[in-house]
């Protein structure tokens, strides 16, 4: 069997995760289909759970990271913003140099059965 060391990374405030893995996931589906409620169902999310998570993603950040557009004639949709962009894509590197120190440092894994 090949072992791995696993690592999650998730940013919290006050004991209270409000960036990860879920909630990067839940921006690209933002960003690829232009709506809160199709990335929700992309991730089998319910859209109030979706929601409450933007509103949690905006509270916390300097800047919003989605702006929600309300429904009417035309439709409604979500956007996020270029702010939004650039924590996804920090929060990218960030993994990615982490599985990059992951696979460098596999020692341990040789030493357990």
């Amino acid at each position: 069997m090949n072992k791995v060391i696993k690592f999650k990374c998730w940013v919290e405030e006050d004991n209270e995760r409000f960036f990860g893995p879920g909630p990067n996931q839940l921006l690209k589906g933002i960003q690829s289909e232009g709506s809160l409620s199709k990335a929700a169902g992309l991730m089998n999310m319910s859209y109030k759970k979706a929601w409450e998570m933007v509103q949690r993603l905006n509270q916390h950040s300097v800047e919003p990271m989605v702006i929600l557009k309300k429904g009417g004639q035309h439709g409604g949709g979500a956007e996020v913003t270029s702010h939004g962009q650039k924590v996804m894509m920090e929060f990218e590197n960030l993994q990615m140099k982490i599985n990059e120190l992951l696979m460098e440092n596999n020692e341990l894994t040789k030493m357990l059965k």
